[in-house]
Parts: C-alpha cells; structure tokens; sequence
C-alpha cells in the first residue's frame, strides 16, 4: 500500500493585486517552492489567484480561492480564526504555514508560522490600528502552540526568543534577493540623469524612517558644496501612499518646491531597474526590518547602499553598504556626503554589491523551509 504523501496548505492572504514586502516574499517562496518537487503535496490560500497562475502547471500544487478573506485586517482575521480550521480539515491537511504571523487557535493539525518582523511591539508608533492590536492579542498565543516558528534574519529570530521565551523552537530560513532583477539582467541601460540623486524605495510609513531621511537631506544642501559640483544630488523617494504622513508632507513640501525632491508612486520592475541603475545610492534608513529586498535589489545592480546598522538591515546589508544609526541625523548626513564626494568610494560598494546580492537564494530558503516542514511532520505521532 503507497503511504500518501504529506499536505501542507500555505496561508498566502496577505499578497495583494500590488505586493509589496511580506506579499512580495510569498510569491518569491511560492515559487521557489514549485521548481522542485519535494514528496509533498501543497495547497496554497490566496485571495489573488491570478497572480498564481504558475502553478497551473505544477503537479503538486492546488490553489483555493479564498474569497472570503479579501479585504483588511479584520476580515483576514476573521476568516483566519473561523473558516480556516474547517477548510484545512475538508482539505484533509496534515500541515499549516501560516505566512501572516497568526495561525488559528482552534487548528487540529500542526501549524508553521512565519514571523516577518516584530515592529508592532518594538515600535508600535509605527505600525497602524487594527493591524496592531490583532497581532498583541493573537501572536503571542500563536508562537506558543505553533510546531514551529520561522523567521527570515537572524535577527527577527533573536527578537521572538527575547520577548517570546515559552514558542517553539525558531529557525530561520533566510529570503533571497528579489527574482526580478536577475531577469531584468540583460535589459539596455537607462540614459545618464541630468542630475545625480539619491533613491529611496519602500512605502512611505512611519517605518521607514522617511522624516529623519528628509531632515538629513536638508540638512545636507544647507552645507557648501566641496569641488567643482553645482549641486548636491537630488532625493527621489519611489513608493506606495503610506499612513501617518501628514508632518512628512509638510517636510517635503518646500524641497519639492525648490526641485530637490521628487517623490514617484508605484513603479513597476522595469522603471525601477531604471532607477537603480542610475541613481548615486540607495538610501534605506529604516528603524526597522525584517529583511530589506530594497537592500539586495540595489546591490544586485551595482548600486552604492546606505542602510541601517542595526537588526536584519546590517545582517543583509553586511560590510559592503555605508551603515548608519537610522535615530541619528548628523550620521546619514555624513554618509550621504561621503558617497557623493568619493567617487572611489562608490566604485568600491559597486564591485562588492552584486557579489552580496548573489549570495542570497531563494532555492536556499525553498530546501531550508521543506526541512522544517519535514521535522514537524517527523514529530508527530502516527494516526
């Protein structure tokens, strides 16, 4: 008689018609996932099907439309706590991986659960209500009956060991950098820009650190200009509408008055390849992450990087970025001096980035989390 192969369903809810971070990371696990076949058997939970059209053609994989669940955090979290733990048992699931940091209480099978960052407890001024209080009052209970917790740094996993002693053991299963770019590889080159800039890339929200970004900045074109340069490189800030940016505006008001900043909404991969290409640094002073594809993406493409010297940023980012305390803003104002007055400086992070970029697999993180998968399974009685 053929023992069935394990069922693993994955909670894919969080992924919307534009992903961004966590949404971008499990279509990038999804897909590394399907390029190979693992014994297993995988059922993934999306309220986007479309963008998960692949998986049409893959033999162990099955994609259930959640209808149900579309929409925000409370509608998630309802369908998360009451409908989940019916279809995993129609779905005759041996294993859930919860990708949204909460799994459902009442779950009668084993649960794997994704921890992307801890910053709603470590700085909740940053993240929004309801999001907030759901992830208090249910992550906590979440991590002490998971089988088992994944992170994506080393860094993420020591926060859950620090502030959740009684959770599971916790491994870490590191992303790669963004598929995209690699793909993009050979496109032409953009055109020189009339005028250098710095680039920020990521959602304009408290999280990203964009009022201490902008206050550098100022600070910055009120110094004198060193050499023969006309004028310090521009800001760029690319990225989705964010929440609580009301003073943020005021900031950029009189810098996009003066032509100095210009801010982009949403910009596909091609435009942004544009732009790393052609920009003169990354600037990604978050106060915290819990990865940073921004980081890899423009390492990938030769980019100069200046980022955080703390958490998941430096563990990235390691020696071959400008790392700076993200609270200080005579620090980010140095770096961006230095990066614009040293052109051996740029040249140099340019020749380590890619290297850094390429050291980091998604295929890696496909076999790493299969073998937490494998554990967990391992670990449970027969029957």
């Amino acid at each position: 008689m053929t023992t069935p192969k394990p069922h693993v369903v994955l909670d894919a809810l969080l992924v919307n018609q534009r992903p961004t971070g966590v949404g971008r990371s499990i279509l990038e696990l999804t897909k590394a996932l399907s390029q190979k076949q693992w014994g297993m058997d995988f059922t993934l939970l999306v309220t986007t099907p479309d963008l998960f059209g692949w998986l049409d053609h893959c033999p162990e994989w099955t994609v259930v439309h959640a209808a149900r669940a579309s929409g925000g955090t409370l509608i998630k979290a309802l369908f998360t706590q009451f409908q989940m733990p019916s279809l995993c048992t129609k779905l005759n699931a041996d294993l859930l991986h919860s990708l949204q940091f909460v799994a459902p209480m009442a779950l009668s099978i084993p649960s794997v659960v994704t921890v992307h960052d801890l910053a709603w407890l470590r700085f909740p001024e940053t993240v929004e209500e309801p999001r907030r209080t759901y992830y208090r009052m249910l992550v906590p209970r979440t991590l002490q009956r998971a089988a088992a917790v994944v992170t994506n740094s080393e860094a993420t996993a020591q926060d859950v060991r620090l502030h959740y002693h009684r959770c599971q053991a916790v491994s870490v299963t590191p992303f790669g950098t963004p598929s995209w770019v690699w793909e993009q590889a050979d496109s032409a080159l953009p055109a020189s820009p009339s005028r250098p800039f710095f680039l920020f890339v990521g959602t304009l929200e408290p999280r990203k650190n964009l009022e201490q970004i902008v206050a550098a900045y100022s600070k910055l074109l009120s110094q004198p200009i060193p050499g023969s340069e006309k004028s310090w490189p521009q800001l760029v800030l690319v990225g989705g509408k964010g929440w609580k940016d009301s003073n943020l505006h005021r900031l950029m008001l009189p810098l996009a008055l003066s032509g100095d900043l210009k801010v982009l909404d949403y910009c596909n991969t091609a435009e942004l390849r544009e732009l790393y290409l052609s920009a003169q640094a990354l600037l990604f002073p978050s106060l915290h992450e819990g990865f940073g594809f921004p980081i890899l993406e423009a390492m990938a493409f030769a980019l100069p990087v200046i980022t955080s010297g703390v958490g998941a940023m430096a563990e990235v980012a390691g020696q071959d970025a400008l790392l700076v305390d993200p609270e200080n803003v005579d620090d980010l104002v140095n770096a961006m001096a230095k990066i614009a007055n040293s052109a051996e400086l740029r040249e140099n992070l340019a020749k380590t980035g890619p290297a850094r970029a390429h050291s980091w697999s998604w295929d890696k993180t496909a076999a790493e989390t299969v073998a937490v998968y494998r554990k967990v399974l391992a670990e449970q009685p027969p029957g």
